[in-house]
């Protein structure tokens, strides 16, 4: 048997709260191109998968992907 599908009534955000959320997702956006970009650089100078996962707290598998591409 389905459970039952639980809603929640929509949640009007102010405009600051809209404003603030937007900037936050554009840095996200930011910094994670940044930390791709290093991670690719620190692969392609020697570094293992898993030292650069370390420093970033990411798992080896998914400095691969990062440095490397995912496979097709």
């Amino acid at each position: 048997m389905a459970e039952p599908e639980t809603t929640l009534p929509p949640m009007a955000l102010d405009k600051d709260m809209l404003d603030g959320l937007r900037q936050a997702g554009r840095k996200v956006a930011e910094w994670t191109a940044e930390r791709d970009s290093r991670i690719r650089q620190a692969v392609a100078d020697g570094g293992s998968l898993r030292e650069v996962g370390a420093a970033v707290g990411l798992t080896h598998t998914a400095v691969k992907f990062i440095a490397h591409g995912r496979p097709t």
